[in-house]
């Protein structure tokens, strides 16, 4: 199973992005353009600044001659008077403005006494009269709290005056307190015309250095720049949507998910790779990358049976639609391809599918076998290779309770039958989740392989699948992970070399069976011959109707008496291929006498031969 406290490394991390790019480019995507139409929504905004030097307050007076330097408390009180109500309707109404003006926004120039008045708007010169008006009416605030200041002081000291002045009109002539209140009256006076000076002399200690000037473009929107914003934003966004779904995301996707959630061997990784027609891809494009796959997993196939014989293997799958048919079919026919005896049995009595693989009649078929029915009449033979051929065992009529007929001892019998006249039996099975069909049928095979979709069989599904197997004692051999993006498969290619593809055939299989008049002439040109001479040696005297022929089912009425280890049948009769011995006799390899295997002849409907324990004659 796969394990929850893996750590992951930067590999498992760009592997997430790559299967899912296209959540990341869809968020980058829709957050670039989204941000990119509002833009061009938007009314442009213009920005216009003045600058201005403030002084000190109370340092722009006749008699001040103190030095005093503005500290950066000084500098936000100035920035806070900017930006005050007193100063916009200060601009509201110097410019006759029917309503409040765009607000200003000042900051100190650096380690300086200026400060900037910036004033954004829709329009360009109105957004550099603003900054001026603003500029100018600070100015003229600032004087006026100034003269403010003055004048209320100026008022102070007028009453100081006219109170000593009454202190002194009540004093006698000869009073010699009269000399010092009128020494006090005379500084105050001095006083009084010095503050009625410096408010006539006021400039608001501020002074315009640098007037607004009219922008030529505008500040916002500025669509690159909203571009890759945007662009930033969304690609964290999609790589944390990404991560999510991965996380959320329980389907199967690569071998190496399939290799830590099942902790068995992956015997084949097979890609997505549609055949151009309804034939197995190993038959209609045989050098297809595919193909490749389908004979990596023979050899695996071939390499687990080294130590225990592996005759019979059932294919199965967690639900409907995995694979399981293709896999199959191919499998048994790359098999064939290497020049083994090979049966491929439909046991899938739920939807079954091979013979719509191999264009043949569904019935009779696996489950007429069960009933009894002789196997030749049950089989039909594939030419895959131009001198290959396969035996394609179609379901037959589909029963009412395939689980029970395919839980019992006769289908054991017959599949342990099959699997000591064929080299391999390749049985097609029905998932295992829908139904109990297969879990059932797992104690008749020598193994079980498992195949899963990419992209579709989920970890819970493989996990259920594999323990109801391991429940039954099921022999499991290995999964196939069927329809995998190459791009998690992973390439190698060998320089200059490519497979040249065999000409494209047409959709249809060699299955034809003989006319009448053929067997006659066959047969003709046998009995004729007298003592011919044979060259090829694997001719199967008892019975010729499995062999591999242009002109399929050739029976012999009599070859009593003929020397068969010199026989040299008709040119274009026969085509004699490796096919599966009958029980009870054997190949006859440079036979000389078989004067015991006479009268062979076989009608329809006839049982096969069988050898002395009755075992049934397999073509």
């Amino acid at each position: 199973m796969r394990s929850e406290n893996a750590e992951m490394t930067l590999r498992d991390y760009a592997g997430v992005v790559d299967r899912r790019k296209w959540i990341v480019l869809a968020a980058v995507m829709l957050t670039t353009l989204t941000a990119v139409g509002l833009t061009a929504l938007q009314t442009p905004i213009y920005s216009a600044s003045a600058e201005v030097l403030v002084q000190p307050r109370g340092q722009d007076g006749l008699f001040e001659n103190q030095v005093i330097n503005l500290n950066d408390r000084a500098i936000q009180t100035e920035i806070q008077v900017i930006e005050g109500q007193a100063v916009q309707k200060r601009v509201e109404r110097e410019l006759g403005l029917t309503e409040a003006p765009p607000d200003a926004n000042a900051s100190a120039v650096g380690d300086t006494d200026v400060i900037s008045i910036n004033v954004r708007d829709a329009n360009a010169a109105n957004a550099a009269t603003y900054a001026d008006a603003y500029a100018a009416a600070y100015i003229e605030v600032r004087r006026e709290q100034a003269v403010k200041e003055l004048l209320d002081a100026s008022t102070e000291v007028q009453t100081a005056i006219d109170g000593l002045q009454a202190e002194l009109d009540a004093l006698a002539e000869d009073d010699p307190a009269r000399a010092g209140l009128v020494a006090q009256i005379a500084n105050f006076n001095t006083t009084l015309d010095q503050l009625r000076v410096d408010a006539a002399l006021r400039t608001g200690g501020a002074a315009i250095i640098k007037s607004a000037e009219t922008p030529d473009t505008p500040i916002e929107p500025t669509p690159p720049r909203t571009a890759v914003l945007a662009g930033v934003v969304g690609l964290l966004i999609g790589l944390g949507a990404a991560f999510l779904v991965d996380y959320l995301d329980d389907k199967i996707r690569s071998e190496h998910d399939l290799e830590m959630l099942a902790d068995r061997p992956v015997l084949a990784v097979v890609p997505v790779d549609p055949p151009p027609d309804n034939r197995p891809i190993a038959v209609s494009r045989p050098s297809d990358e595919a193909v490749e796959s389908y004979r990596g997993l023979r050899t695996n196939v071939q390499f687990l049976g080294l130590d225990q014989p592996i005759n019979v293997i059932q294919l199965t799958s967690s639900m409907a639609g995995e694979g399981k048919t293709t896999t199959s079919a191919n499998l048994a026919v790359v098999l064939a391809q290497a020049g083994h005896r090979v049966a491929l049995v439909d046991a899938d009595l739920r939807r079954p599918r091979i013979h719509e693989v191999f264009g043949v009649p569904q019935s009779p078929g696996f489950t007429d076998l069960l009933l009894g029915i002789e196997p030749r009449h049950s089989v039909t033979h594939i030419d895959v290779d131009g001198g290959s051929r396969l035996s394609v065992y179609p379901s037959g009529v589909v029963p009412s309770n395939p689980s029970e007929l395919l839980s019992g001892r006769r289908t054991k019998r017959l599949l342990r039958e099959m699997g000591k006249h064929y080299d391999f039996v390749i049985v097609d099975s029905a998932p295992i989740l829908p139904v109990s069909d297969s879990v059932a049928l797992a104690g008749a095979v020598d193994g079980v392989i498992v195949v899963a979709q990419a992209g579709r069989a989920t970890d819970d599904n493989v996990v259920d699948t594999l323990e109801r197997l391991d429940r039954v004692s099921a022999p499991i051999l290995g999964l196939v992970l069927n329809q995998a993006a190459k791009s998690s498969i992973g390439g190698y290619t060998y320089g200059g070399y490519n497979a040249t593809p065999r000409p494209p055939s047409d959709n249809t299989f060699e299955t034809e069976r003989p006319s009448a008049d053929e067997l006659a002439e066959v047969e003709a040109a046998i009995v004729g011959a007298g003592s011919p001479s044979v060259r090829n040696a694997d001719v199967l005297a008892a019975d010729l109707s499995g062999a591999d022929v242009s002109i399929a089912d050739v029976s012999i009425a009599d070859v009593s008496g003929a020397d068969l280890s010199a026989a040299d049948l008709a040119a274009d009769a026969v085509m004699i291929d490796s096919v599966p011995p009958a029980s009870g006799l054997s190949w006859l390899d440079d036979v000389t006498d078989v004067a015991d295997v006479t009268d062979v002849v076989r009608q329809p409907g006839d049982r096969p031969p069988t050898n002395d324990d009755g075992v049934v004659d397999w073509p």
